[in-house]
């Protein structure tokens, strides 16, 4: 008999076994009900989100695998008698190979009731958002990888048990092994402590390496992350092949292969094993490379000196000077390589002059031209160190100005480490620091925030520090370090500094504002938007923007705009949700601005997280528009403080008062729960408050000695014409801007 019959006969006979047993329908229950388990537990919203339960709950379906499997290869199972079968003139490697083989569809067979849930659920959800099938069935060609490969790799392992165990040896080995593969890698993380999360690599569900389901992270966000997924899936396919032929090899029975099978199966283990390491290495590669990026990002600041976690920032110093305008050209068709060409006018609006300014700019970047444009322009010298360009020789004299023209260039590819570094172990466990995406410019995605210091800012710029602590409560315990990157926001996400300290009073962020005119290069493939007022083109290959603010931001991905007259909505298809959330934050920017006689059409752009659960928002009261990524909520509290009062904190209780009443008459509008006392009901002057006896609540109002009171600037706010309203409302706001606002402020456009 040749091999290869020797090889179809096993396969028939184990076939045959099993599809005339209970495994079979057990294999196909067992997977369809771990797919629907996945479809009622999850609470994602995108295809991303499900895929990472259907991976969490792969860990059930896999032990069920192993125990139908181990019964299906077990040698002495057989009701026509197993010895018939192994006396049969066959050489062994043909019979442990046909094992395998007739018991394969075991573990297809679960993995296909485990994928059609899941499935029909990512398809639902992509669908309902308008995306196009070569969406869905990318979303399924995943799930379908991740499963199947899951399913194999535990059936292989099942199999390979059962050839040498039955009975209870047998299923205490599926359990240890199990075990081995769903806790032994934390545990070996814990143990080893190793500088990159191997436990993402040793784990065999991979749902380690997925973000949560409930961050609702698009397919998309992850794309680039994609190949690494990839990677992991193909090592365990390739790990199973590697296990089978080495079975097939070195399984003792009496019959030896023939010399040429013999090296063919040899040659094909070397190949399994050869792919088995490729797949492992490109995983840690890829990896380690951005650990080790973030890592060097880290010790690049720490050079500055490492502070204490406990202390707070040193603040920056104000910029002597201001740059009014920016003409920049940013080329990011060769991501993550950018190229920009920058035109600045520096303007000294102070009484004495100005010598050697200073520009801030990511050590990332490589400064190839500097000149000025202003008599003696030719004698200036620059020099470049670190975060800092030095302008030498030039002199901004009181209320001059002088122009610069520079171009530089760098990769903008930044990983953090979001836990502490070195890793440490917390209640017997270690912490991984997976790295985390930062600022960023690649082929599915692009985000340069004012913080990351991709465009020269005024003066001396602190634009991250290190922070230090110990890994013990006490005080005690290995030192651990911390990356505190800008920009210093207010609580309503307004950026006052793009450092991560603002300069002491009597700096004001508006000293900053500044008219861009910013053009974009990239490949064409997302659109490219930022808080500017206006953007033209976002899907490129050119796009221009205009504008007049204090910061810059960038952003970029798989986006879709809303189709909305009163605001200019931008979200992840996959995600609706943050669409709804968008549109809500649109309408209540526009009431609030409509209070201080302003029309704008906001500008909302809402990102998924990523990798590394990034959560931000960016709210411009310049410009209207809010960037946000992630899962982060905007309440109308926010809207009004930064309408009203900019990129500052509220300052004292008579802000805090008109902040809490507009705020509700605000949200109000827009449908929402109103923050604060309720509006007074029809007939009353009083509203109705929670609490023993109907007491008002206590706030900002109720702590001015002489009011107003809140229901008070309530029934001013809603009573009084609108246009008398409107324009006392902005003339507060202008106040606001030059000092904080008082109770006789208040008071005074009262009437009282």
């Amino acid at each position: 008999m040749s091999w290869l019959a020797s090889f179809r006969t096993a396969a028939r006979f184990t076939w045959t076994r099993v599809r005339r047993s209970w495994w079979l329908p057990a294999a196909a229950a067992g997977g369809l009900a771990t797919g629907l388990v996945t479809v009622t537990q999850t609470v994602a919203e995108t295809g991303a989100g499900v895929l990472q339960q259907a991976a969490q709950f792969l860990a059930f379906l896999q032990v069920g695998v192993m125990v139908l499997a181990g019964l299906a290869a077990d040698p002495e199972r057989d009701e026509d008698s197993a010895a018939v079968l192994w006396s049969w003139p066959v050489d062994k490697a043909a019979l442990v190979l046909g094992k395998f083989a007739g018991t394969a569809p075991l573990a297809l067979l679960a993995a296909l009731g485990a994928v059609v849930p899941p499935a029909v659920r990512m398809a639902i959800l992509a669908r309902s958002a308008g995306l196009p099938w070569g969406y869905v069935l990318a979303e399924w060609g995943l799930l379908t990888l991740w499963i199947v490969s899951g399913a194999l790799w535990a059936g292989v392992l099942g199999g390979a048990l059962g050839l040498g165990l039955r009975g209870l040896p047998l299923f205490a080995a599926i359990l240890a092994t199990w075990l081995a593969g769903l806790v032994g890698p934390y545990v070996f993380q814990s143990l080893v402590r190793p500088f990159i999360p191997v436990a993402w690599l040793l784990q065999w569900t991979g749902s380690g390496m997925l973000p949560g389901d409930w961050q609702d992270v698009a397919l998309a966000a992850l794309a680039e992350d994609v190949p690494l997924f990839v990677a992991h899936r193909v090592l365990y396919l390739a790990a199973a092949g590697v296990v089978v032929v080495t079975l097939a090899l070195a399984y003792r029975r009496g019959r030896w292969v023939k010399t040429r099978v013999r090296w063919g199966l040899r040659m094909t283990a070397a190949a399994l094993v050869l792919l088995t390491l490729a797949s492992s290495a490109g995983f840690v590669a890829t990896l380690y490379a951005q650990a080790d990026a973030a890592r060097a990002e880290l010790l690049h600041y720490a050079r500055n000196g490492v502070a204490s976690l406990y202390a707070g920032p040193e603040p920056d110093p104000a910029p002597p000077f201001a740059i009014s305008r920016y003409e920049l050209d940013v080329d990011a068709r060769r991501a993550p390589e950018v190229v920009v060409h920058a035109r600045l006018r520096l303007e000294n609006r102070g009484r004495e002059a100005v010598e050697d300014p200073v520009l801030t700019l990511r050590h990332v970047f490589t400064v190839t031209r500097l000149e000025v444009m202003a008599p003696g322009g030719d004698a200036v010298r620059w020099s470049q160190e670190g975060d800092v360009i030095r302008i030498q020789d030039l002199v901004l004299p009181p209320r001059g100005a002088a122009t610069v023209a520079l171009s530089y260039r760098g990769r903008v590819d930044q990983w953090l480490l979001p836990f502490e570094y070195p890793p440490v172990r917390t209640a017997g466990m270690t912490i991984a620091p997976p790295p985390m995406r930062g600022a960023q410019v690649g082929p599915a995605s692009l985000s340069l925030p004012p913080s990351y210091g991709w465009y020269p800012l005024p003066g001396a710029v602190t634009l991250a520090r290190v922070l230090a602590t110990r890994a013990d409560p006490d005080g005690g315990g290995q030192e651990v370090w911390w990356f505190g990157e800008g920009p210093d926001r207010t609580s309503a996400g307004a950026i006052r500094w793009a450092g991560v300290a603002a300069p002491r009073p009597p700096y004001v962020p508006e000293s900053l504002r500044a008219s861009f005119q910013v053009t974009v290069r990239h490949a064409g493939r997302y659109p490219v938007l930022s808080n500017l007022q206006t953007v033209e083109r976002p899907w490129g290959p050119v796009t221009v923007m205009r504008g007049t603010t204090a910061f810059l931001e960038l952003v970029g991905g798989h986006l879709v705009q809303a189709n909305d007259s009163s605001a200019e909505i931008w979200y992840s298809p996959e995600d609706l949700g943050s669409r709804d959330d968008a549109l809500r934050w649109a309408r209540d920017l526009v009431e609030a601005y409509r209070w201080v006689g302003r029309t704008v059409r906001p500008r909302v752009v809402t990102l998924p997280p990523g990798r590394g659960d990034a959560h931000w928002v960016h709210l411009d009261p310049d410009t209207g528009t809010v960037i946000e990524r992630g899962s982060n909520i905007l309440v109308p509290q926010q809207v009004a403080q930064a309408v009203l009062y900019g990129r500052r904190e509220v300052a004292g209780d008579a802000e805090g008062c008109l902040l809490a009443v507009l705020a509700d008459v605000v949200g109000a509008s827009s449908g929402r729960t109103p923050a604060g006392p309720p509006f007074p009901t029809p007939g009353g002057d009083a509203p109705t408050a929670p609490g023993a006896g109907g007491a008002p609540p206590q706030g900002p109002c109720e702590n001015l000695p002489d009011g107003p009171r809140y229901e008070e600037v309530q029934r001013w706010l809603l009573g009084t014409p609108r246009s008398e309203v409107t324009a006392r409302l902005s003339r507060l706001r202008e106040m606001a801007a030059q000092r904080p606002l008082t109770a006789a402020d208040l008071r005074e456009v009262l009437g009282r």
